[in-house]
């Protein structure tokens, strides 16, 4: 059954077995959406704002018009769920202790442990600089990059076209390369042929 129909199904006779159908359908998309809000290495979270999302879904329902797309108007509803929940906990996401967690269950000690602890740093790195970048380029710069999800898709959760998408993902890779270069050169390392002498 289409969304729009299910939808007025649902607000016609209350019927929980449609809502349910509801949130089934489209519980995967709106959980990697809040993710991308999040952050990395935020699931616990994310699912606590998914209850939240479905949630509101049910009390708000009456008020989606069937003459916009549900699925644009749902994840409109997760985004800004997920943004507020960010803001009024204050995220701060300890990116080093958060990846060093996750790569004690992955790990590989076969390697260079010196290269290995330069690959991690370069990583940390670069999830504190997407960290940075303003709300929405950090939100889509997750879901196509770390949650790997298609830029047709991209455009479908956050109701925008898909050449705006690649253009934000253009701006938000330049705004990176800017932040860690800045980051590599502000390490306080001595610059070549200007070591501290004893």
């Amino acid at each position: 059954m289409e969304d729009e129909k299910l939808v007025a199904w649902f607000l016609e006779t209350g019927d929980q077995a449609a809502f349910s159908q509801i949130v089934e359908r489209y519980q995967k998309k709106v959980f990697r959406l809040v993710c991308s809000v999040l952050g990395p290495f935020s699931e616990a979270s994310a699912e606590e704002v998914c209850q939240e999302v479905f949630l509101k879904l049910y009390r708000k329902m009456k008020l989606f018009s069937s003459r916009s797309n549900f699925s644009t108007w749902l994840y409109r509803l997760a985004y800004n769920t997920a943004l507020d929940w960010r803001r009024q906990n204050r995220i701060r996401i300890s990116l080093t202790s958060s990846y060093n967690d996750k790569q004690d269950d992955q790990a590989d000690y076969s390697g260079d442990p010196l290269n290995t602890l330069l690959d991690e740093e370069r990583r940390i790195l670069v999830l504190q600089a997407i960290e940075e970048l303003p709300e929405i380029y950090r939100t889509i710069t997750y879901l196509h990059y770390w949650l790997d999800t298609p830029l047709e898709e991209v455009a479908g959760q956050l109701g925008l076209p898909e050449g705006t998408v690649k253009s934000y993902l253009f701006r938000s890779r330049e705004i990176l390369r800017k932040l860690l270069e800045k980051k590599l050169t502000g390490t306080g390392r001595p610059e070549k042929g200007k070591e501290k002498t004893q």
